[in-house]
This record gives structure tokens, sequence and C-alpha cells, in this order.
């Protein structure tokens, strides 16, 4: 399968996406943030091919010699698409001369900054680069990334040079001297790309129940529970360091980066579910994006008198929706929540300042309401009777969805086909290297009750490793 690309930025002008849809382009890579602004073509571009079927993507020219800019670098993408979804991965432009001199683990350190600071916020992610920064550069963790390679003929005159394509990669750059209908300023870059990201993402997803989709929210949620807001943009990851009380949490950061320092009640439910099913299932599930006002939900919702299990629940008081969370468990009158942005006191606590569990009395909230997603958008039946048991056998299916990046922490970790010592390794990626990084989908238990996590590596290989030998990133 080969998907017929280009990409693009202000240097094309503003292109005329209808006819370059009728040319037989099917994807396009757009250019987001220049170094000191927002491309002035990027939202021409996105519209474009949104309204003509062309299949988008991102690139992020690096300009950063240091992890710290490539997270700004990775922040002023962030805010540039603003939550709106893409078919392809935004990938690092890794090719700036200042940055060779940097040498291999540098060039790491600045890319897995960037890369993993765009999967926090929902996007998958990829690498370009020219076939000398993949041959000398790139270190072969970064090698392990979806890649997107660049070579063309010394008299590149827009065809295609079949002796050149590179062995490697998700994609190819073979020419910067295109000529494509709809496109008059400049010549362009043409591609050839081998992954759908749709079906990949298809087939992350085929099998999960009603239930399933509900337990992973409230699994997430729970994960949460002691976080307390920062007083400063600082450390956001931890739990507890650098607490204070201005709003800052990593919830706004992988949301909304810029109502950084606002209220996050509602920027937590909405985090749990970017986290549980990627920010466009979360778009829809919540039905605005980013859902950041009580009174909002009410309105799009219907607003049900008592609580079901995956519920959000939207708290009345004072004579308005005030504060959510999420609804974890019933008993009789009683419901069970996660909040964020609340205290352990009893009653409604708005801008509380932690994430907490709490319970409730529902006969003693009049006026607080429930609120149920639409859960056939991320399972395959509106009901069912499964139970809620992790998958903890072979004949389970665990998770194909990356939940947080991972690092080896063993010199040599070796990869199986189920969890458990007794099982035979996978034949792609045997053993893993100390410090490579794979993406965590699931937690599953071993026959001696040992937890494994069932990762992803290279954006495509699936397999069981001990959780003892996995950091967080």
């Amino acid at each position: 399968m080969e998907i017929k690309g280009i990409d693009v930025s202000s240097d094309q002008g503003k292109p005329d996406w209808e006819k370059v849809a009728k040319s037989g382009i099917k994807a396009a890579i757009l250019r987001v943030h220049q170094r000191y602004g927002v491309d002035s073509s990027f939202e021409h571009n996105y519209k474009g091919c949104k309204q003509n079927g062309i299949l988008a993507g991102a690139y992020k020219y690096s300009y950063a010699l240091t992890p710290a800019q490539a997270i700004e670098e990775a922040e002023n993408v962030i805010e540039v698409l603003n939550g709106r979804g893409l078919d392809f991965p935004v990938f690092y432009d890794l090719e700036w001369k200042q940055q060779r001199s940097l040498g291999k683990q540098a060039i790491e350190n600045i890319a897995v900054s960037f890369l993993t600071r765009m999967k926090k916020a929902g996007y998958k992610v990829g690498i370009y680069c020219n076939m000398d920064w993949y041959n000398n550069y790139l270190s072969d963790n970064l090698k392990k990334y979806d890649l997107w390679l660049a070579r063309y003929a010394n008299n590149d005159n827009g065809t295609i040079p079949e002796r050149l394509r590179p062995s490697v990669g998700i994609g190819w750059q073979y020419s910067e001297n295109g000529k494509v209908a709809g496109i008059s300023a400049n010549d362009v870059d043409m591609d050839v790309f081998y992954t759908d990201y749709r079906t990949e993402k298809k087939e992350e997803e085929t099998g999960m129940t009603k239930t399933e989709a509900i337990e992973k929210v409230i699994k997430i949620a729970k994960n949460e529970i002691g976080y307390l807001e920062k007083k400063s943009n600082s450390q956001l990851d931890s739990k507890t360091a650098n607490a204070g009380s201005n709003n800052y949490t990593k919830y706004w950061r992988d949301v909304k980066s810029s109502y950084q320092g606002q209220p996050w009640c509602a920027a937590f439910v909405s985090w749990c579910f970017m986290k549980a099913f990627g920010l466009n299932k979360a778009k829809k599930l919540l039905k605005h994006w980013p859902y950041v006002y009580c009174p909002t939900l009410g309105q799009l919702f219907t607003k049900n008198a008592n609580p079901k299990v995956g519920d959000i629940v939207i708290f009345y008081h004072n004579g308005t929706f005030t504060h959510t969370g999420i609804v974890t468990a019933i008993n009789g009158d009683r419901f069970y929540t996660i909040e964020g942005n609340t205290s352990g006191a009893s009653g409604i606590i708005a801008n509380g300042g932690g994430v907490c569990a709490k319970s409730y009395l529902n006969s003693q909230m009049p006026g607080t309401k429930f609120c149920t997603p639409d859960w056939n958008i991320v399972s395959d039946t509106s009901t069912d009777n499964s139970s809620n048991t992790a998958a903890t056998t072979e004949n389970s299916k665990p998770s194909k969805t990356p939940k947080w990046v991972g690092k080896v922490t063993a010199n040599a970790l070796n990869v199986r086909t189920w969890a458990g010592a007794e099982n035979p390794q996978i034949k792609s990626y045997p053993v893993l290297a100390k410090g490579n990084l794979v993406d965590v989908c699931d937690t599953v238990k071993a026959k001696d009750g040992a937890d494994w996590y069932y990762i992803r590596i290279a954006g495509k290989y699936f397999g069981f490793v001990s959780a003892k030998y996995i950091g967080k990133v």
C-alpha cells in the first residue's frame, strides 16, 4: 500500500485544495509553526485538507538546542492545533545544522522531550530527517519511532527514483521539485507513505465493550487520586511536589495549555477521557472541547436524576452547576466519585486543589444531575453483560491503546507473547535494551500474580514485559 502525499508550508502560498485532491494527492503533512510564530498558511491548509478528503498530518522544524526548548516547541504546536484531530502523526523535523555538533545522546534527549509532550497531548508522533541524519545523527532509540525519510536523486525532477527508496521508515520524501495541480507558488515536496493510521487506530479499538470502556476511564481516574495542584508551572507530573493554590496542573497542560492557572475540575474529566480513548474520541464523548464549564455540559447532555457508573456528575450549588467529577460506583442511594480540584472534606468542594475520591447521598443533593456519555463511540455494543475483570488470561484481549511512555531499566529485557517468563519471546523485537522507549498499553497478571505490561514497540509491534523493568518517562 502506498499513499501519495505532499508536504507544504507558507512557501507554497495558499493551495487550491480541491484541485490538489483531484490530482490524486491523498495525504498532506502541514507545517504548523515556524521559528517564531504560526505558519501563515496552516489554517488555510488544514481547512482545505478536511474539506477535500485529504489526510492531514503535521510537522515542526526544530531549532531546539535543549530539551526545554523542545518542550516549548511542542507547546507551540499544541496551542496552534487547539485540540484538532490529525490523520497522520506530528513529525519532528531534525535537520538544523547547529544541532549536529550536539551528539547523538543530546539530539535524542531533545527529540524525546518533544515527542513525549506531543503524545501526552493525544497525538501520534514521528521523526522526519534526511538519510544523512538517519545514518549519522539519530540514536538507535530514535530509529524506533515512525520515520519519514528524505532522499532525492541528484537530478531531482519530481519523479520517483526507485533505486533510492529507503529500506526503512513509514514514508519517503522522494523529491523537492514536484509539480501539483492547485499549487502554483513554488515547487512542492513529494511523498509516499506506507502506513494508513486510520486503519491502525480502528484495529486498536476493536473489541472494547461498554463495560471495558467505562472501567478504563475509572482506572485512569483512580490512578490520579492524591494529585495536588501546583503553585507554578513546574513539576506538573509529580503528585505532590510544588504543591500550591494557583491552579497549575498537568491536566490543563495536556488538554489546553493556554488555560493553565484556571479552575480545573472539568479539565480533569477531559484529561481522563483523552488518556483513555485519544483526543478525537474524547471530544465526541464530551460533546465539547475543551470541556471547561459545567453549565455547558448541562446544556449538551440529557440531565438524569439518578447516577450510573461512568456518568459525569454535575453538582448543583448556589443556583448553578458549579463542579464535576466521574461516578465510579453506586450502593443504594450513595454514589461514589473521583473529582479533580476538590478536597476530602464532606460536601461539594469546588476549587479544593486536589484529586480525591468522595461519596454522597443522592437524596441529599437537590438539583445535582448526571450525564451519560454515548459509549457506542468507543465500544462495539451499547450493552454488554461482560464482567469487569481485567485481562488476566491468554483468552482475554488487552487494550492496544497507549496509556503512557515507558523506559526500559534492565540491561536486556525479554519481550514475550504473554505475561510470564515461561512464554516464548516475540519474533520482531525479542529483546529490548536499557533506555529503549515503549508505549505501555495495559497491565495483566502472570500466573504467579506478578504484574506485566502489554507494550507497543516502534509504533507497531506488541508484546509483554515484566513491569519491574519499565519506568515511566
